[in-house]
């Protein structure tokens, strides 16, 4: 027998098997390698798509504020040439004038395959002071798709609670002519007659002094001990005030002018001066808990159809820190407000709540 013939054939057959092994491996690789690579691919255009709709959302929001824009010219418009027309009357036609379908064209790229669209937008003008706005936005890359639905409201600055007109045709004051614009309440820190549009939110603890401040929209004290100071001159919050546990505001050298109010625990607005409530307050009631307390060391005046009781007296209690104590209590028709604001143009203003705003991927 030839031993060594025998090993050589062995040897032979041995890298015959590592040789095939090899293949069968290396293809599998391969295709692992290829499917990855198509997977990394069509992770991308995914992201390229999702990419696509988001812009198409930021395209239409700057949109929608242009029509608000011109939807709010048209009423001042009309406004001008019709002097004695009701102020529901102006929501209304707001209402029905604001507009938001034939949306343009979005600039993707001269590629067909990118484009970036937004479809079935709707909108709700069931309360023309809250109109809400529906809306998809679509990015294509390629052929796959991404969806996001997206949704905010366009509230109505300009008119009282509910809608109504205030007090006898008496309007919230516009913005003194010296108020200067700020973006955010933290930024205008020490500074004075501030100017503020859209809803401000205070949701850390924090302590602010301004000299004289208008809010065109509403003012959230979401956390607790956040206190503001309006050191003098007055305060308007021309939008709802929420007040959260032990936050407080303080005018101390001035009046102040407000909406509808809500108050946590131990919330607190003290006033040095006259208050005027164009609107309502809740969780003010002396017989239940602990619960916001108003100070005004004026008067206190309130809309002629508001919901607080006439004995407004019974309902301070200082000592426990609940209810709306003032030195008196009457109407906004009989305030010094009746006489300036006859003849005066009435506020008018409609704006995008950016609060509201929210998207879905779909």
């Amino acid at each position: 027998m030839n031993i060594f013939h025998n090993n050589r054939g062995s040897a032979l057959v041995t890298v015959l098997l590592v040789m095939v092994i090899i293949l069968i491996f290396s293809a599998v690789l391969s295709a692992a390698v290829l499917n990855s690579a198509k997977q990394t691919g069509i992770s991308q255009k995914q992201i390229q798509a999702t990419n696509l709709a988001e812009m198409g959302i930021l395209y239409f929001h700057q949109y929608s504020l242009q029509q608000i824009k011109k939807a709010e010219n048209e009423v001042k418009d009309f406004r001008l040439k019709d002097p004695k027309v009701k102020i529901d009357d102006l929501s209304r036609l707001f209402c029905s004038s604001i507009q938001l379908n034939g949306f343009p064209a979005i600039p993707t790229s001269m590629k067909s395959s990118y484009q970036s669209t937004i479809k079935n937008v709707t909108i709700n003008r069931s309360n023309c002071n809250h109109i809400e706005v529906h809306f998809t936005s679509e990015g294509d890359f390629m052929g796959y798709k991404k969806v996001i639905n997206g949704s905010f409201l366009i509230d109505n600055h300009s008119l009282a609670n509910n809608g109504n007109d205030i007090g006898k045709d008496i309007i919230f004051p516009n913005p003194p002519s010296n108020f200067n614009s700020c973006t955010r309440l933290e930024l205008c820190n020490n500074k004075g007659n501030i100017l503020i549009s859209g809803t401000s939110v205070v949701d850390k603890k924090t302590d602010l002094t301004i000299k004289g401040l208008y809010i065109n929209g509403g003012l959230e004290l979401t956390n607790n001990d956040s206190d503001i100071v309006i050191q003098s001159g007055n305060l308007y919050i021309n939008g709802k005030v929420t007040i959260g546990n032990k936050s407080s505001i303080l005018v101390q050298n001035g009046d102040a002018y407000f909406r509808d109010i809500t108050g946590a625990v131990n919330g607190e607005i003290t006033v040095n001066g006259d208050a005027y409530i164009f609107g309502d307050v809740t969780n003010f009631k002396t017989n239940k808990g602990n619960q916001l307390l108003i100070k005004v060391t004026g008067t206190v005046y309130v809309a002629d159809n508001s919901d607080l009781p006439g004995n407004y007296p019974s309902y301070c209690n200082a000592t426990k820190s609940r209810g709306i104590c003032a030195s008196a209590y009457s109407y906004i028709s009989q305030s010094p407000l009746a006489n300036i604001s006859k003849g005066e143009e009435p506020f008018l203003g409609w704006a995008l709540d950016e609060d509201s705003f929210e998207i879905e991927y779909k």
